[in-house]
This record gives C-alpha cells, sequence and structure tokens, in this order.
C-alpha cells in the first residue's frame, strides 16, 4: 500500500500547530489532555511469508495462463492450480499482479518459485508444501508428453545417505515395493516381444538396483520374497501390461510423496527425485496429466502456521 510521507519541516508545523490548539483549549476549559499513542509499526513480512507470497502470485500467473491455453498440460494446471492455491492460503492482497499470456513462461516462473521455496524453507512446513507443488509441475509435463530433466534435485541421487530422517520400516517397506515391481515387469518381459520385452527388462533392471541400494542401508530390514503372485490377467496382453506397469508406478510415486512432505528438508531431495522417476515411468505406460495429484503426498489444504502468522 502506498504511503504519503510528509516532508520534516511541514510534520513539524504540524504538530506544533495543534499542540498549541490543544493547550489552548485547556485553559480555556480546565480540562485535561493527552498526547495520542503513536500508531502501530509496519510488521515486516517474515521469510516465509514472502516465500508464500512468491509461489502464490506465481501459480495465479499460471492459473492466468493456463486457462487461455490449450492441450494436457494447460488444461491439467487449470485444474490443478486452484487446490494449491487454497493450501498456500490464497493470493496475498499485497502482490504485484503477474499477468502472462505466454503459459510457457509462465509455467517456468512457477517451477521457478517452488524450487526457491524449497530450498529456502528449510524444515518449515512451507518447504513441504512446495515440494509437493514442485513434483506435480514436473509430473504434469512429463505425463503430457513434455521432456523433462531427469532428477529434480540432481546432486541428490535416488536413495538417501546414511543419515536419513525416513524411518527404517519405511525405507524396508520401499524396497519390498520396487521387488515386486522387479517381478512385475520380468513376467511382462517374458510375455512381450521387440521393444516393449527390451523396455520391460530394463526397468525390472531399475528396480532391482533400487531394492538393493534400500536393503544396503544401515537398519533395514529385507522383506523381499523369493517370488511374488502376478496376476496373469495383468500381463496377457499389451494392454493389459501398460496398465499393471502404470499402477504400480503411481503406487510407488505415491509412496514417495507421502514421506515427501513429511521428511526433513535433508531428505526432499532424493525423495523428490525417485516420485518424479516412478512419475515418469508411470507416463510412458498410460499415466495422463489429469491423473498427476495437484499435491502429490496428500498434504491438507493449510498453509504453513509460519507463513500465514506473517
Amino acid at each position: 500500500m502506498a504511503r504519503v510521507m510528509m516532508a520534516p519541516m511541514a510534520r513539524g508545523r504540524f504538530i506544533a500547530i495543534g499542540a498549541i490548539a490543544l493547550v489552548s483549549a485547556s485553559v480555556l476549559t480546565g480540562c485535561d489532555w493527552r498526547v495520542e499513542s503513536e500508531p502501530e509499526a509496519f510488521r515486516t513480512p517474515s521469510a516465509m511469508t514472502v516465500l508464500r507470497d512468491d509461489v502464490a502470485a506465481a501459480e495465479s500467473a499460471l492459473l492466468t495462463a493456463a486457462t487461455a491455453t490449450s492441450g494436457d498440460l494447460g488444461e491439467a494446471e487449470a485444474e490443478a492450480v486452484p487446490i494449491r492455491l487454497d493450501a498456500l492460503g490464497g493470493v496475498s492482497p499485497t502482490s504485484s499482479p503477474r499477468p502472462s499470456a505466454d503459459f510457457a513462461a509462465a509455467f517456468n516462473a512457477a517451477l521457478a518459485s517452488a524450487r526457491q521455496c524449497v530450498q529456502a524453507a528449510g524444515d518449515d512446513p512451507l518447504g513441504s508444501l512446495c515440494a509437493s507443488i514442485e513434483l506435480s509441475h514436473w509430473a504434469i509435463a512429463a505425463a503430457s508428453g513434455t521432456s523433462v530433466q531427469a532428477d529434480i534435485a540432481p546432486d541428490a541421487g535416488l536413495v538417501p545417505g546414511t543419515t536419513t530422517s525416513v524411518g527404517g520400516d519405511a525405507l524396508a517397506q520401499l524396497a519390498l515395493e520396487h521387488d515386486k515391481a522387479r517381478a512385475l515387469y520380468e513376467v511382462s518381459a517374458a510375455r512381450a516381444a521387440g521393444s516393449e520385452r527390451t523396455e520391460a527388462l530394463a526397468r525390472s533392471a531399475e528396480h532391482r538396483e533400487r531394492a538393493a541400494a534400500l536393503l544396503a542401508l544401515p537398519g533395514v530390514a529385507d522383506l523381499t520374497q523369493p517370488a511374488y503372485n502376478v496376476p496373469a490377467a495383468s500381463t496377457t496382453n499389451r494392454a493389459a501390461r501398460m496398465a499393471a506397469a502404470r499402477d504400480t508406478e503411481v503406487g510407488l510415486a505415491q509412496s514417495y510423496s507421502a514421506l515427501l512432505v513429511t521428511a526433513s528438508a535433508a531428505d526432499r531431495g532424493w525423495l523428490a527425485n525417485a516420485a518424479l522417476t516412478a512419475y515418469v515411468a508411470a507416463a510412458a505406460h498410460g499415466l495422463t496429466p489429469a491423473d498427476v495429484p495437484a499435491l502429490p503426498g496428500a498434504i491438507e489444504p493449510s498453509a504453513s502456521p509460519s507463513a500465514s502468522a506473517g
């Protein structure tokens, strides 16, 4: 809000004149008078509020651009943004409008704002919300057929280091899910041919490696089994194999997303990478942009307490 400022000398004259008037009134009437207290000082927004406002403004601009464009990516973002804005607490009335008819520019700006928030928020809950928003953008893009980068956090990898806030039980369950996916792809490869068989074998190997890497971490129990029951109906034909692979990868993406929004800031990188990898694989097997959650990890639509406090 613009504030009108008086020149120092003019303000001094105004105060002096006012004081004389008040003194004269007290002499004439015999009444007491008092100096009014100073107005409350302007409160500087907290760092979390600034981050939240920036992300919300970028999302709002994306909504404007998305509603003016066509295609699966724009339509999915137009549906997702209002949910994200609800979780962020809406757009601040003090935020500068960012109208944009360029959808690509608005999309990239929203990604950049979410990334900055993730990096700057630390362990504040706002960081988890922004990580979910960022993941959603990347996953929707992948499902639309847009080429996306391999990792959200290139330096974080796909598994944690020896120190992690994710418990051993959760890591053991992830390893089990990867091993089950490995088995599904192996069966699919046995019933496929050509490039489909080659791709299934490659994906099976990737899941085997991920399971092994998770099981190698300290305190992670081995819950894997020698064999799993892979329903024949899920691999009888290409359509069934595609659907089974899509559902399996979505399940993994959901597992990683749920951990992403509860883990410490130090774990967000590898969890986001792992979730995106699963979403990309699901997209290769038929996941559509409309199928991607606006907030992977099922965050409740409420802003960070520290952000809303200003």
